[in-house]
């Protein structure tokens, strides 16, 4: 049974400012990984598709100024996909969003392994 996870991240300088990344999201870190903010959603295979890409993007767009200003860049910000599965490993991206992911500067990563 393969699972994917999605992790929005950010690197913060420190504690304090995962706390401000916090108060300007609306929304708090649900992960622990030293000083990345880190919003974590796991899906099973037998789940309804999770739109990450727009789901995190719709978390982040529209506050970038406010983020500079407790000095967090759009490259201290990425989107991780994290995919366990047994046979093959396959994926797919729509353009769109690849398109809105890279207009607005965030990086993605992909990490896939065999369970």
């Amino acid at each position: 049974m393969s699972k994917s996870i999605y992790n929005l991240r950010i690197s913060c300088s420190s504690d304090r400012q995962i706390e401000k990344v916090s108060n300007l999201l609306s929304v708090k870190p649900n992960k622990q990984m030293g000083n990345i903010w880190c919003l974590e959603v796991e899906e099973q295979e037998s789940e309804e598709y999770f739109d990450f890409i727009n789901h995190f993007l719709d978390i982040l767009e529209g506050k970038y100024e406010q983020l500079e200003s407790i000095k967090i860049s759009r490259e201290d910000i990425s989107l991780w996909f994290l995919y366990e599965y047994e046979d093959q490993c396959n994926m797919e991206f729509l353009p769109n969003n690849l398109k809105r992911l890279g207009g607005n500067g965030i990086s993605l990563s992909v990490s896939c392994w065999a369970s």
